[in-house]
């Protein structure tokens, strides 16, 4: 496996370090089977080299312009998994990115299938509560994170069987993923292994190609490595494209 820069074709099985909406104008049209990720929240945290504290309006325009690379460079029956918060921000700027999101997505020609919650039981220990015991100002706090099902052309496509348990299956389809939080904390905003590895055995077979435009510390791309996709990911901090690179040598 190599860290690289793109020139003008797709080179699987790698990490390309560089800005995802740059790099991904580099790739040939339909040549990704299936995007699994999750951007900067832009709820301000520390990425090193990026700023995730954009007015909200110039957030969405951004998000615009990486959605629809994505949209070229998936296959007709390509899919995307999009895993952002139902709802953040402060408590007198609150949003909601997923369904804004979707928005987006679906101007840009991508068709809704459906959308699955993480339940992150880690975040219903917060007590911040705005007004408490008052109707004044009370802080709606959600524990969850959404994975927006977004497909291309046509859902159906032809399927595998027998990498998905029984119980994963029916865990997935319940639309509800209780998967505890990623514990490894050298990045600040990983989610878990068992996360990517349930979305890439739902809706991928083997050597499909699993592309992560924001791969962080590369997680979707250690579960695709394990699983016999292909993998291609972009990140824009240099550390942790050497993180990734440790973490697929060592699968």
């Amino acid at each position: 496996m190599k860290v690289l820069k793109m020139n003008n074709k797709i080179k699987y099985n790698s990490v390309i370090c560089g800005d995802c909406l740059s790099e991904l104008k580099k790739f040939p049209d339909e040549c990704v089977d299936f995007v699994l990720t999750s951007p900067p929240y832009n709820v301000g945290i520390n990425y090193g080299v990026y700023n995730d504290n954009l007015p909200i309006k110039k957030y969405f325009e951004w998000c615009s312009c990486w959605i629809k690379e994505i949209f070229r460079v998936l296959t007709y029956r390509g899919r995307f998994a999009l895993v952002h918060y139902l709802s953040c921000g402060k408590a007198n700027e609150r949003f909601s990115p997923l369904m804004n999101l979707n928005c987006i997505a679906e101007e840009i020609g991508f068709k809704h299938h459906g959308l699955a919650i993480w339940w992150d039981t880690t975040l219903t220990k917060r007590t911040a509560w705005g007004s408490w015991l008052s109707s004044a100002a009370p802080y709606i706090n959600s524990p969850f994170e959404g994975i927006d099902i977004l497909y291309k052309g046509e859902w159906k496509r032809q399927g595998e069987k027998g990498e998905l348990t029984k119980d994963e299956f029916m865990m997935a389809c319940s639309g509800i993923w209780k998967i505890s939080p990623e514990k490894n904390r050298e990045h600040p905003a990983p989610f878990p292994r068992q996360l990517s590895d349930l979305a890439i055995k739902m809706f991928t077979n083997k050597n499909d190609v699993v592309l992560d435009p924001f791969c962080g510390s590369g997680t979707t791309l250690v579960s695709a490595k394990a699983l016999g996709r292909k993998y291609v990911g972009i990140e824009l901090n240099p550390s942790y494209c050497k993180m990734t690179e440790k973490r697929l040598l060592e699968v």
